[in-house]
């Protein structure tokens, strides 16, 4: 008997009332209790299991950007200090590529806000699907976004962004109005572990991240739709 009130509480689904125990008038009523007693805390389950669903919901909406499913600024940052700090700490290098899509404010004129949603998006996808393990994506404001190289010199940097322009160049977005292709320019900051020596922290990111808008400006009043990297071939070193 006391193996089956345990197969009455363990098992999914549980067994049927056995004849030998129907017969007993206490034991129906234990059965009938138990099974009361197993759709309550299944019923408790199921509600625990919305929740849990919810709050992860609820977090990737706080780290994510709504429209590309990118991660947001805060979360970039955020990844960046520990991504950074870890790559300083074996001496190992790595940096940021800041993109901007090129005559953006056109492009919505021309084909409109929601084709424009759709650029973005397509930026985000292209990039996404080629990225390596480490890497990551992250939307800065606007038609701005921040790209984290991990484990890889400036030389590294400045070819992967390369990869990221042709990908875009040559991959048209898909408008209701036909295939229209988009371009972006790309600034790459590099950092070794020569670089951390006074620690990483915000403002170290902050300056980092700076250095590779001040290439990403040079790309743009240079002609657009090419990667510059700050300091030209000479690695630069970010004092703070």
């Amino acid at each position: 008997m006391l193996k089956y009130i345990l197969r009455l509480l363990k098992d999914d689904p549980p067994p049927k009332l056995d004849k030998e125990f129907a017969r007993i008038p206490e034991f129906r009523e234990l059965y009938k209790e138990l099974i009361s007693i197993r759709k309550i805390l299944s019923g408790m389950k199921s509600e625990e299991k919305v929740f849990k669903e919810r709050e992860t919901r609820l977090q990737y909406l706080a780290n994510h950007d709504p429209l590309t499913g990118a991660i947001n600024r805060r979360a970039f940052m955020e990844r960046a200090l520990v991504e950074i700090e870890k790559n300083m700490r074996n001496s190992t290098p790595c940096g940021v590529v800041m993109m901007d899509l090129d005559f953006f404010k056109k492009f919505n004129d021309t084909y409109g806000h929601v084709a424009g949603d759709k650029a973005l998006r397509h930026l985000v996808a292209l990039i996404s699907a080629s990225m390596r393990k480490n890497d990551f994506l992250g939307r800065y404001g606007g038609e701005e976004f921040l790209f984290f190289y991990d484990h890889a010199d400036k030389k590294t940097g400045i070819a992967i962004a390369e990869r990221f322009r042709r990908m875009l160049e040559t991959s048209p977005v898909q408008l209701e109005t036909g295939p229209t292709f988009i371009t972006a320019s790309f600034g790459v900051a590099s950092i070794d572990g020569e670089d951390a020596k006074g620690g990483v922290n915000d403002a170290f990111i902050e300056k980092l991240i700076n250095h590779a808008d001040q290439a990403l400006y040079e790309a743009k009043n240079s002609g657009r739709n090419k990667v510059v990297s700050f300091g030209g071939d000479e690695h630069a070193k970010i004092n703070l």
